[in-house]
């Protein structure tokens, strides 16, 4: 028995890595994040809608992007994935766990795809457990598809068309250039920045290819077919976007420029403080945690270095790769990255989750960072890869406690995301006497009706200045006291609960975790 385990070391570590990477990313994946993000409200309620009446919430008969906010909108591989799930397996309804098991199938695809990139790429076992581990245990891969976000999709479908196309490089067979082909049409439905990133990878990588050799002009013909035709929606869109043409019928869905303000996002007078933010960022923290915790960073702080030197390696390699016309591997990472720092260069972004798709060259440059700096050491390889690994194991360990345990975002009292309310909802409801019912979620219906939903029709012709029927979601200093009112009112509102206490009238005041409900007796 000993003997079969330490022959299949490699396959029972992958297998258990890959385990608790599962368990990491599911446990408690509706308690964690504890609140509801805007935009998994909107796109839940997005889902909800064209799973039971083939509209989204705005109206729009089964649109190719979903709409979001006024001319802002959602991109239909999270939306579409939601509403199957709903159909199969809610029976017609939307809850929170169907709203993130897409991302959190994404991160498990981020973790078993990084891993194979990683082994199709160095071909060390030993570094393929080292990958593996890293993807496991590092806060961001852990953190960025435990919520509904739809762009976080796009990290996950560009791990596996990366994959995909190292393999075609490694095997020159014309069946994984066409998964290849396919995967990279795919990420186009994941997030609207793809629609910079991936053509431009694409042209730079086909140039490349075909410079050193690696690829035929045939096959790339058939290549540049095969993304185009998974990915003609997505053109199709694009083009209606910026000529503005009228709705286009395509295969049952509406393409037509209901997201018009992403062509405003477009913004290339900051560039270099674009791109200088979105690396600070996405190696250390945003403004937001639910995207990275500021002590423990998104890969930890120590990864920072070899990031840095993986990064000046694959530099190297790119260019004397070009100077003697012969292919290496680190340029496939390298001009997907550059080719991130470019659309980030012409948008204006600050939130780590709009550049998800760095972390797949962040991978491939920490894991050559470490593998460099291994090979640099020479006589203290041994005390460096197990102080490094010791580090990683217990920063690991402190992120997981931390996160599982400690974590919380229900004080951060934002309009972004919310503490559910839905208790506090049902015993208001309940209450025969009251007449509206006031929520404090910063005029947001969309965190209500999440977990309450109502028919598109019906909540249009009930819409008000402030919220549909007896429903008002906005309290602040001005809102007026009624006595015939509820209030549900958030703990960190202290101006209103203050209000309240002073207004000298008799209410009931019932106490949630992160509410109180006030109601006249």
């Amino acid at each position: 028995m000993k003997a079969f385990i330490r022959k299949n070391f490699y396959y029972f570590a992958l297998a258990l890595l890959f385990i608790i990477a599962f368990f990491l990313r599911s446990y408690r994946l509706t308690e964690l994040p504890d609140i509801v993000h805007i935009d998994e409200a909107g796109l839940g309620i997005n889902a909800w809608s064209l799973a039971n009446y083939g509209i989204d919430r705005h109206l729009n008969e089964m649109p190719f992007y979903v709409q979001n906010f006024d001319d802002s909108g959602q991109s239909p591989l999270y939306t579409y994935s939601v509403a199957l799930l709903i159909s199969l397996f809610g029976k017609g309804k939307l809850s929170l766990l169907l709203a993130r098991i897409p991302g959190m199938i994404s991160s498990m695809l981020v973790v078993i795809f990084g891993t194979k990139n990683m082994s199709m790429v160095f071909q060390n076992r030993k570094i393929t457990l080292m990958s593996a581990f890293l993807l496991t245990i590092c806060p961001y891969f852990i953190m960025h598809g435990r919520f509904a976000i739809d762009c976080n999709l796009m990290l996950g479908c560009s791990m596996v068309s990366l994959y995909f196309l190292v393999k075609y490089i490694r095997t020159q067979k014309l069946s994984h250039l066409i998964l290849c082909g396919i995967s990279f049409g795919i990420t186009l439905y994941s997030y609207a920045l793809s629609y910079f990133v991936i053509p431009l990878f694409l042209v730079l990588i086909a140039f490349y290819l075909l410079y050193t050799g690696k690829i035929t002009f045939r096959h790339c013909v058939v290549w540049a077919v095969v993304v185009c035709v998974t990915g003609l929606p997505v053109i199709l869109f694009a083009c209606s976007l910026i000529f503005q043409w009228e709705p286009i019928h395509f295969l049952g869905f509406v393409i037509s420029p209901v997201a018009s303000d992403r062509v405003h996002d477009v913004a290339s007078e900051s560039s270099l403080k674009n791109i200088a933010t979105m690396l600070k960022i996405t190696l250390t923290y945003d403004a937001y945690p639910f995207n990275a915790v500021e002590k423990f960073c998104t890969l930890y702080v120590i990864s920072i270095p070899f990031v840095i030197i993986g990064f000046c390696d694959a530099c190297k390699n790119f260019f004397v790769s070009l100077k003697k016309r012969c292919f290496h591997f680190a340029s496939v990472y390298w001009l997907f990255f550059l080719c991130g720092i470019i659309t980030v260069g012409l948008t204006t972004s600050n939130i780590i989750y709009r550049g998800n798709y760095y972390y797949i060259s962040y991978l491939y440059f920490l894991v050559s960072g470490i593998y460099v700096t291994y090979r640099f050491v020479r006589s203290y390889r041994y005390a460096f890869i197990s102080i490094l690994g010791a580090c990683y194991l217990l920063w690991g360990l402190s992120f997981c406690r931390y996160y599982f345990t400690l974590y919380s975002l229900t004080s951060d009292y934002k309009g972004l995301y919310v503490p559910t309310f839905e208790e506090a909802v049902a015993d208001a409801v309940g209450q025969s006497q009251i007449q509206d019912i006031y929520i404090d979620c910063h005029g947001m219906s969309e965190y209500l009706y999440f977990f309450y939903p109502e028919s598109p029709y019906e909540l249009v012709a009930q819409k008000h200045e402030d919220g549909y029927g007896r429903y008002h979601f906005t309290i602040d200093s001005d809102t007026e006291i009624d006595t015939k009112d509820a209030y549900i009112v958030n703990k960190e509102n202290e101006s209103f609960v203050k209000k309240m206490v002073l207004s000298g009238t008799d209410y009931e005041r019932i106490e949630y975790e992160h509410y109180y409900l006030f109601y006249y007796k």
